[in-house]
């Protein structure tokens, strides 16, 4: 545990996810007016770069049936499904009136999209993907209006983010280590595979690992979210479907007591960054806030360990780093045809907003002022943590030409894995730490 680590710049700039008080006397409907104003003024110059000066900007109660003319109108996206899930059908159901199967996704062939501003809203038609869209995606729409009232899309353009730092060169290749899904409730005492990875973390345990994958070099270790549960826990019978989430309290507290130690030894090593995820106990309304420090009394004195917001965002030796527990990219596959969670990711940048189902179906705080998730700016790397599947890692270029490095990562308890970023190159690969296999990584 006396390795000796690198040192590297690093500044936590998530202070848009703090929550200073707890209000919540406000409507949602701000923060989706508050999107809007914000969005919409960053789009405009990306609208006629793509568009032209030749089409007017104009708000939907402007259109008229009588003289329809090509424009360019704003709006948020709202897409319309009947299989939506809602609150009296979850009271019907609870009451037994009418039996609904449980679904996995919400989509169908009857879905369409309305386009909403301040004052009016407009259904749409023509060149756009319905099944692909969500709600809350604020963008330009290039069309005219018909006689039946719905405007006919010719074209369409989202903001993609905002500017993007320039990379600085560095002449060392300090690593950061992502991990999510410990899922301590479901793991036993015994588990070799953390206690593994714990070990080649100190530097006490040789891997077949590349040569620039080096324990020594790990700067920072990310946590992302589910460290007690990565899954609901079952029900009892009677319980209600639209009753908040319960926790067992004396396997809570065992799990607590767990994490505190596997987190106090680790930090004792390496700066250690913890996020809540959506089964953690912490509040459920993203975004979520840091662990109270009274749940971890051990790792809470250490300086190395830190409590971190969901979503968390950082930057460490000029390269910025922006990233979820995952519940943003599930919500967005149940609700759109789009299955792959880095296809959904890059949607998100597409879209620059983190969280666009918030507050529809994913429930977040009722931002007043401001929309905390827009992202205004392009983040160099972007991690998303997901229950099920690999680890996977690719670059995307969006149309603006910069590049951000994707990055999935799967429940540790589930894979054994985790995925090691190379802050030099932004290279990303993985080590398996799994029981009576050969530990390897891959890019």
């Amino acid at each position: 545990m006396s390795t000796t680590r690198l040192e590297t710049t690093y500044d936590n700039i998530s202070s848009g996810f703090y929550r200073k008080e707890q209000q919540f006397k406000k409507q949602f409907c701000h923060i989706y007016a508050s999107r809007l104003s914000q969005i919409s003024e960053l789009l405009k110059s990306k609208a006629t770069k793509k568009f032209g000066k030749k089409y007017p900007f104009k708000k939907i109660s402007e259109l008229s049936e009588d003289s329809p003319e090509t424009c360019i109108i704003f709006g948020t996206f709202f897409k319309h499904q009947e299989l939506k899930p809602s609150i009296l059908k979850e009271i019907s159901e609870d009451n037994q009136l009418v039996p609904l199967p449980p679904r996995s996704n919400y989509n169908d062939e009857s879905d369409f999209l309305i386009l909403e501003d301040e004052l009016q809203r407009i259904r749409l038609d023509g060149k756009i993907n319905v099944p692909e869209m969500v709600t809350g995606i604020v963008g330009a729409v290039l069309g005219y209006i018909e006689a039946a009232g719905v405007f006919v899309v010719e074209d369409f353009v989202f903001y993609e983010s905002g500017p993007e730092i320039p990379l600085k060169a560095i002449n060392f290749s300090p690593l950061i280590v992502f991990l999510s899904g410990l899922d301590l409730a479901n793991v036993d005492n015994d588990s070799l595979s953390l206690d593994l990875f714990q070990q080649w973390l100190y530097g006490n345990l040789e891997l077949p690992t590349d040569d620039d994958i080096n324990p020594v070099n790990v700067v920072r270790v990310v946590i992302a979210g589910n460290s007690i549960r990565a899954s609901p826990a079952k029900q009892q019978k009677n319980m209600s479907s639209l009753t908040l989430r319960t926790f067992d309290t004396k396997d809570m507290l065992s799990s607590l007591k767990l994490l505190d130690d596997v987190l106090s030894n680790m930090s004792q090593s390496v700066e250690v960054d913890l996020m809540p995820g959506e089964f953690d106990p912490s509040n459920h309304m993203l975004p979520q806030q840091p662990f109270h420090h009274c749940m971890f009394p051990k790792s809470a004195v250490i300086r190395e360990f830190n409590g971190v917001t969901n979503p968390y965002q950082f930057e460490i030796e000029g390269r910025l780093i922006l990233g979820t527990s995952g519940q943003n990219i599930d919500d967005i596959k149940k609700f759109s045809t789009v299955e792959d969670p880095i296809e959904c990711m890059k949607n998100t940048l597409k879209w620059s907003h983190i969280a666009p189902t918030c507050p529809d179906t994913l429930p977040c705080y009722p931002y007043y002022d401001e929309d905390p998730f827009i992202i205004k700016k392009c983040p160099h790397v972007y991690f998303c943590a997901q229950n099920d599947g690999n680890i996977r890692s690719e670059n995307y270029k969006n149309s603006n030409g910069q590049t951000t490095r994707l990055i999935t990562i799967p429940s540790f308890q589930k894979s054994q894995t985790v995925a090691v970023l190379n802050l030099k190159t932004l290279e990303c690969k993985n080590i398996c730490f799994a029981i009576n296999s050969d530990s390897h990584s891959e890019e």
